[in-house]
C-alpha cells in the first residue's frame, strides 16, 4: 500500500462516518412534527426516543463500516441487521408521525446505497419511493410533500452515480495494484534471467577450459576452477540482490566482467568510448542490456571479435559471428527491449557490418 493509499484508508477509518452524520439534520422534520403535535407528553418522549434510536443505529452502522466506505457489489452482509432495526424503528413511529415517516426515506436510501449490495440498493430505492408516494397521495395535498419526494429522487440519482464512481475507483486501484505486482514480477524475472544467463554461460565456458587444461596445465586448470567458484558466489549474490530489489550495477562496473567472459571464450574485445559519460540513472539498465547482449554473443554467435562502442547518446555491441538470418526472438531479446523502453532508449537489433549481429541503443 502506498503512502497516499494508507492516508486515504486512515481518513476513512477515522472520519468516513461523518458523511452520514451530515444527513442527521433531516431528522429535524420528524422532531418538529412531534413537537408541533397534540400528542401527550409520554408519547412525545417516546417519539423523541425512537428518533434518537434511529440516529444512533444509523451513525453506528456507518462508523462500523467506515474503514470500508468504498462500497462493493456484494455489500456488507452484517449491515442487514442494523438496516432491519432502522425499518422497525420507522414502523414504531407510524402512530406518532403518520405520513411524516417519509422523513426517514433519505436515510434508508443512503444506507442501502453505501452499505448494502447494488441489487438491494435498487430494491430499497423502489420500495421507499413507491411507499412515500403512496403515503403522500393518500394523506392530503401532494404539494405538502413535494420537497421530501424531490429529495428522495435526487438522493437516488446522486447515490447511484456516486457509488458507481466509487466502485470504478476501487476497480481502478485494484488494477493498478495488480499491474504493479506484475511489473515487479517481470522485473525480477528479467533480472534473474540476465544474472543467471550471463554467469552460467561464463561458468560453462570456464568448466570446458578447465577440463581441457587438466591433462596439460594443472595449475591453470586449478585457477579456472577457482574462477568458477567465484562466479558461482557472484551469481548467488546477484540473485539475492535481485530478489531484494537492491541490485544497481553500473555499466562501468559491468564492463570488466563482460570483457573477461568474452576473453575466456577466445573472443577478442574491442572497446571504444567512456562509460562514465553515461547518465547514472540510465547506466544500470544499459549494463543489464549489454550483459544480455554479450551473453548472446557467447552462446550463439561463434564469433572471434566483439566491438563495444559507448557514446554519450548511444551504445552498441556487434560481432563477426553468425548473422540473425532465421533467428527467433526469445526472452532475452524481449527483456532487452523492455529495459530499453523503461530507460527511455530506442532499441535496435540487426546485422552487423562485420558479418554478425549488432545490438544498438540510442537516446
Amino acid at each position: 500500500m502506498s503512502s497516499n493509499q494508507a492516508e486515504t484508508h486512515s481518513f476513512w477509518s477515522r472520519y468516513g462516518w461523518l458523511l452520514a452524520a451530515v444527513w442527521i439534520v433531516f431528522l429535524t422534520f420528524p422532531v418538529l412534527t412531534i413537537a408541533q403535535s397534540a400528542l401527550p407528553m409520554p408519547a412525545r418522549v417516546a417519539g423523541y426516543g425512537l428518533i434518537l434510536a434511529f440516529a444512533v443505529i444509523y451513525l453506528r452502522s456507518f462508523y462500523t463500516y467506515s474503514s470500508e466506505l468504498g462500497v462493493s457489489a456484494s455489500g456488507f452482509a452484517r449491515a442487514w441487521i442494523p438496516f432491519l432495526l432502522l425499518v422497525l424503528v420507522v414502523g414504531a413511529t407510524i402512530p406518532l408521525l403518520g405520513a411524516d415517516i417519509i422523513s426517514f426515506g433519505p436515510f434508508l436510501i443512503s444506507f442501502a446505497a453505501y452499505l448494502l449490495s447494488v441489487r438491494s440498493m435498487w430494491i430499497v430505492n423502489a420500495v421507499v419511493l413507491i411507499v412515500s408516494l403512496a403515503i403522500a397521495i393518500s394523506s392530503g395535498p401532494l404539494s405538502d410533500y413535494v420537497f421530501l419526494l424531490g429529495l428522495l429522487v435526487v438522493l437516488i440519482v446522486v447515490n447511484a452515480v456516486n457509488t458507481v464512481l466509487i466502485r470504478r475507483s476501487i476497480v481502478a486501484d485494484d488494477l493498478r495494484l495488480d499491474f504493479a505486482v506484475l511489473t515487479e514480477q517481470e522485473r525480477m524475472a528479467r533480472d534473474v534471467h540476465d544474472a543467471l544467463g550471463h554467469s552460467l554461460t561464463a561458468v560453462g565456458l570456464k568448466a570446458q577450459l578447465a577440463e581441457r587444461l587438466l591433462d596439460t596445465d594443472i595449475d591453470s586448470a586449478r585457477a579456472e576452477l577457482q574462477q568458477i567458484q567465484k562466479l558461482t558466489h557472484e551469481a548467488m549474490d546477484s540473485i539475492r540482490a535481485t530478489v531484494e530489489g537492491l541490485r544497481r550495477t553500473t555499466l562501468a562496473e559491468e564492463l570488466p566482467a563482460i570483457r573477461s567472459a568474452l576473453d575466456d571464450a577466445g573472443i577478442t574485445t574491442v572497446f571504444i568510448g567512456n562509460p562514465l559519460l553515461l547518465d547514472p540513472a540510465r547506466s544500470t539498465a544499459l549494463s543489464w542490456i549489454l550483459r544480455e547482449a554479450a551473453t548472446n554473443v557467447l552462446r550463439h554467435a561463434h564469433a572471434t571479435t566483439a566491438w563495444i562502442c559507448i557514446g554519450e547518446h548511444a551504445l552498441s555491441i556487434e560481432d563477426d559471428g553468425d548473422s540473425l538470418a532465421g533467428f527467433k526472438e526469445g526472452h532475452g531479446i524481449r527483456g532487452m527491449r523492455e529495459r530499453a523502453r523503461l530507460s527511455g532508449a530506442a532499441f535496435e537489433i540487426g546485422d552487423s557490418e562485420h558479418g554478425g549481429t549488432k545490438v544498438e541503443l540510442s537516446w
